[in-house]
């Protein structure tokens, strides 16, 4: 995927908190910035792939994510949320803006869904399933998109969500609860299944 240095990898085992790094990169420090980088890298990837679907494209707007970071570092303001949920902003700027450009949204729900070697007549079946959950996905609001990308897709924490999206953990929960039963209509109106 990327190649990280090895000095900034090794700065990245440290144990300073994220605010610490920040104030460091703010003072110029570029292997503080590193630092945040090599440590946010992967869940910020994730993230994008997820909204693009595309490898290269999650790379390079990965890559624009923390170079917008970076440039505008000497404008972030510790208000009590982790670095992350700044980088989740920015984040879902970048890919707003490059879906605004192509006009196309796409997402890789068959990421870690396949099982080992399928034959042909489940690959089409696999396949037949992932295009209609990609439309089914496409048709919710927003909102629920996103919480069912972060929670299902990302698998990650509920905590770590509320924090991203500027909600308490029981709206996130309620959140996604809302969102995976219009998940489930919508999915069933596609395949002719009234609920």
């Amino acid at each position: 995927m990327f190649v990280r240095p090895i000095a900034l990898r090794e700065f990245a085992r440290s144990d300073s908190p994220d605010n610490e790094l920040v104030t460091s990169a703010q003072a110029g420090e570029s292997s503080a910035f590193g630092a945040l980088y090599d440590r946010y890298l992967d869940p910020i990837y994730r993230y994008v792939h997820t909204r693009v679907g595309d490898q290269v494209d999650a790379q390079d707007l990965t890559e624009l994510v923390f170079l917008k970071a970076y440039e505008r570092i000497g404008d972030y303001e510790d208000r009590g949320h982790q670095f992350s949920a700044y980088l989740y902003r920015i984040a879902r700027n970048v890919v707003v803006d490059y879906h605004r450009q192509r006009r196309l949204e796409s997402i890789d729900v068959l990421n870690g869904a396949k099982h080992p070697d399928p034959g042909p007549d489940e690959q089409v079946v696999q396949l037949e399933h992932a295009q209609t959950l990609r439309v089914a996905l496409h048709q919710l609001p927003s909102d629920y998109q996103e919480v069912i990308r972060l929670r299902v897709l990302m698998e990650l924490p509920t905590a770590q969500v509320a924090l991203w999206m500027n909600r308490s953990d029981g709206a996130v929960r309620a959140l996604l609860y809302r969102a995976l039963k219009a998940l489930r209509s919508e999915v069933g109106e596609l395949n002719g299944v009234e609920r």
